[in-house]
Formats: C-alpha cells, structure tokens, sequence
C-alpha cells in the first residue's frame, strides 16, 4: 500500500472518531453484570475499537512456576510486584513506570501461565548461533558486541515483532493507536512506529515468497470481534526476546480485538510455530482506553549513530581488560 493510500485511510478513520474519543456529557452508565457490552459502530456499521490504547500494565509474559494454574495475584503478591517495578525504575534509566495488576502473567494457555517447551531441532538452531553465544539481543553487549549481527532486531531499531510490539510495560513508549475506515483495520504502535493496514475484504494472503517482519495479516468480524490472522513472516525474526529464540517461517499468528466495555479491549493473542515450540501459546492483554495518551516519535538510533558508538565502547572496554585498567 502506498503511503498515499495510508494517509487517505488515516484521514477517512480521523473523520468519525470513536464515541469514547470524546468527552459525553454525562458518565455512561455501567454494563448490567453478566450481560455482554454491545460496543457502538462505525459509521459504515462495524464494532468501533477506535481510540488509544496504550500497554501502561505491569504483567509479565511468564507466571513463576510456583503459581501453578493460577493466574490471579493475592494482596501481598500484588504490593511486592508493586514494589519491584518501582525500586526497578528508580535504578534503571529510560523506564516508565507502570501499575501491577491483578492478573499473573500475560500467558494464559498453556494454564500454567508459560511457554510451551521448544522443539529439540529449535533448541539445538538457537543454541548453535553465534559460535555457541545463541541469538542476538537487545543490548548485544551481554555476551558479545563484535558487530550488527549480536543486536537482535529491536536493538538494531528495525522491529520489535508483531507480539513484541503488543507486549505492555518493561521500558517505555508504549503506546497503541486504533484506526478504522471502511474495508480496513490500522493499528499504529508508538514504539518503533510501526504501522499495520490490515484488509477485511476477504481477499487471500499474498504470495508466500512475499514475506516481511510484521507478516501479511488479513482480518474478519466475529460478532463483536475482531480476528486478524498473520502469516508470511520471515524466518529468524525475534519477538523482543521472548524466550531467546529465532523463529521459523512456519509463524502463525491469531489475534483478537473485542471491545468488552468503554474503555475495555480485550487482546488476545495466538502464536503458533511447529518450528519452534511443540505447541500454540496464547496470551491475554486487558488494554484501557487512555485518549489522553500522546504518541510521540520514536526516532530510535539517529543516522544509526547508536550503533556505532555501542561498539566503539564496548572495544574501549575490551582495552582495558587486556591493559588490567579500570
């Protein structure tokens, strides 16, 4: 799609704003419990997702295994997460803080709230990588920074991965924007600025020589829901060090978009890979509608000035070691 055609579709979603984007006169009325909440509709009469929703949420991806099956957080629980994640960003540099949550762990299935164990022939791809040191991370100067090819992706300011891109909290620019126009689904992510069309005609998936990061995602209303299903991905791609691991082109991904009230929308996300783990995962994000939120640009590496000055530095301290300086 050309960017032409993008800012048109922005433009038409801009024109008939989500009802929530806009303060009501009155506070609306709670949903009667145990009814399910009918969102309101576009004007082309679709269910309207429109608004920001960024992932200001505490939850990590994997619940401790001592949890077992149970994903919800006890008062004590919760003050200690709290309490973590504040004395993390009081230590730490570029990160936001955000509130812990009742919910355990972002992976809801398997039940027990983790990754599904990797296949014996991913095991030994991944551990094999870069001479042994396994694949490439964020930083790349935790194992080694000899050049471009120890930064995963994200590091290298190229893409976070499609559930990379989903995934709430950890560092900072969080935030997601929903669009609509007729025939179409747009999400924007605020970090790395990534931006996804998503067609809802019906048409097929596109040629699966034509591969990119983000995947060919194609979507369909289920009632009230949104489905985007997402294949076409290159093989190798990361998603922001879920599990240390490169995936294959067998990538499928299913996401569902309901909205379950005002300022609810339900995320949930399947990730299947027979390349990779011996089954599908799925993980569950409860988003709150915040359109006082801003999406600021997301330059990232500068010209890739970043790059260069993080193996110029991480060579200084290779000097050092060997001179036995400080």
């Amino acid at each position: 799609m050309s960017v032409a055609s993008l800012a048109t579709l922005l433009a038409m979603a801009q024109i008939s704003p989500s009802p929530s984007a806009t303060a009501p006169e009155k506070k609306a009325a709670a949903p009667v419990k145990g009814k399910p909440y009918t969102p309101p509709k576009t004007p082309w009469g679709d269910p309207d997702l429109q608004g920001l929703w960024p992932g200001s949420l505490n939850i990590p991806l994997q619940r401790p295994a001592s949890f077992g099956e149970r994903n919800v957080l006890t008062d004590e629980e919760l003050a200690a997460r709290d309490k973590a994640e504040a004395q993390r960003v009081e230590n730490g540099h570029w990160i936001e803080y955000y509130a812990a949550v009742r919910q355990a762990s972002l992976i809801v299935d398997p039940k027990n709230g983790r990754l599904p164990p990797m296949t014996p022939e991913a095991v030994k791809r991944n551990k094999e990588m870069r001479d042994g040191l396994g694949p490439p991370s964020l930083g790349g100067v935790d194992k080694r920074a000899d050049s471009w090819t120890d930064f995963d992706l994200w590091g290298r300011c190229i893409t976070k991965g499609l559930i990379g891109s989903m995934i709430p909290g950890n560092l900072y620019n969080k935030g997601n924007q929903i669009l609509q126009a007729p025939g179409y689904f747009i999400i924007r992510n605020e970090m790395v600025h990534e931006t996804r069309v998503v067609p809802l005609d019906g048409r097929p998936h596109v040629g699966q020589n034509l591969r990119s990061y983000m995947g060919d995602g194609r979507g369909h209303w289920e009632g009230n829901t949104l489905v985007v299903e997402t294949t076409n991905f290159v093989k190798d791609i990361g998603m922001n060090g879920i599990a240390e691991a490169l995936l294959t082109d067998q990538l499928r991904i299913v996401e569902r978009f309901t909205r379950v009230g005002p300022d609810e929308l339900s995320y949930d996300a399947t990730v299947e890979d027979p390349g990779t783990w011996t089954k599908p995962w799925t993980m569950h994000v409860p988003f709150k509608l915040d359109n006082e939120y801003t999406l600021y640009e997301y330059a990232c590496h500068e010209a890739n000035y970043g790059m260069a000055d993080i193996l110029k530095g991480f060579r200084e301290e290779e000097k050092k070691r060997v001179s036995g300086s400080k």
